[in-house]
């Protein structure tokens, strides 16, 4: 299981300099649009690999999930530019019982009842980093907030992936997917405040190398679930990228312009007792999906 400790890590590594490129004045889109990218070299090549014919009649499928994805990652994004690391990350997740709510609401799959008990962990865990974070609007959290649409998104699309990818034929979904969210990535690049070309340099040096290292992470995910014939486990241990924030916030983090590390040692142990219960909660409702 050492490839998605890896890959954790490298999640978590690569999401400060996100926050450095935000620092730097790089905006939301121009990161979405340079990791879409990014992703899209990964992943797209296995168009080119897939035995099975495209099934064109199912074209709407990666479109959705395309949608999924792309509204999943701008939210994202928006909250790590708008709030601290060691809050967003861990946040991340919720996705675990999204994936659930997704597969029993649209594709008729039965909640387990541990489910539930995960979705209470979930929520306290919501509730612990929520108090840690002194950024708050009239009492609600944005970034939490932020971080769980995104994770809605991302685990809605997991579910829809889980339910098509199969008949549509794994590695061209997949392929069709991210070619697609890149495509639509660049149509709103003419909405950002100026061109990419004359984003600050530092910014850009900052989100290119993030990008690199998430869509790098993403490599070695897909190769742990394939490799190690467990899912849950894999994800289990992926999960761990909502401590390693905290941890790298905390020793590293003032290399990358972040002022988290300052916060007092009481705040940051409250992220890390929110990350811990985080965890529990996603293991939880792994284990339980594969009842």
């Amino acid at each position: 299981m050492a490839l998605p400790i890896v890959a954790a890590l490298m999640y978590s590594y690569g999401s400060l300099f996100f926050k450095e490129a935000f620092e730097h004045g790089i905006t939301v889109i121009h990161t979405f649009a340079v990791t879409s990218w990014a992703m899209a070299l990964v992943f797209v090549p296995l168009l080119f690999v897939e035995s099975a014919p495209t099934p064109w009649h199912l074209f709407y499928q990666p479109i959705l999930c395309s949608l999924l994805f792309f509204m999943g990652h701008w939210f994202t994004f928006a909250a790590i530019r708008r709030g601290d690391m060691s809050i967003v990350v861990p946040a991340m997740g919720t996705k675990a019982v999204f994936v659930a709510i997704g597969a029993s609401c649209f594709f008729g799959k039965a909640i387990a009842p541990g489910m539930w008990i995960a979705a209470l962990l979930a929520a306290a865990g919501i509730y612990i980093l929520g108090k840690s974070d002194q950024t708050k609007l009239k009492g609600v959290s944005i970034p939490i907030v932020l971080t769980i649409l995104s994770s809605a998104c991302f685990g809605f699309c997991d579910a829809a992936i889980q339910a098509w990818a199969p008949d549509y034929g794994s590695k061209g979904f997949m392929g069709m997917t991210f070619l697609l969210i890149a495509t639509l990535s660049s149509f709103f690049l003419r909405l950002a405040e100026h061109p990419l070309r004359d984003a600050d340099r530092q910014g850009m040096r900052a989100l290119g190398i993030g990008a690199g290292i998430i869509a790098l992470q993403g490599i070695l995910v897909a190769i742990s679930v394939v490799n190690f014939d467990n899912a849950t486990g894999v994800n289990v241990v992926y999960t761990s990228r909502g401590l390693w924030s905290v941890l790298l916030v905390w020793w590293i983090g003032h290399r990358f312009r972040s002022a988290e590390k300052h916060q007092n040692t009481k705040v940051l142990l409250t992220r890390f007792l929110g990350a811990i219960i985080m965890t529990l909660a996603v293991a939880l409702a792994l284990w339980e999906s594969q009842e």
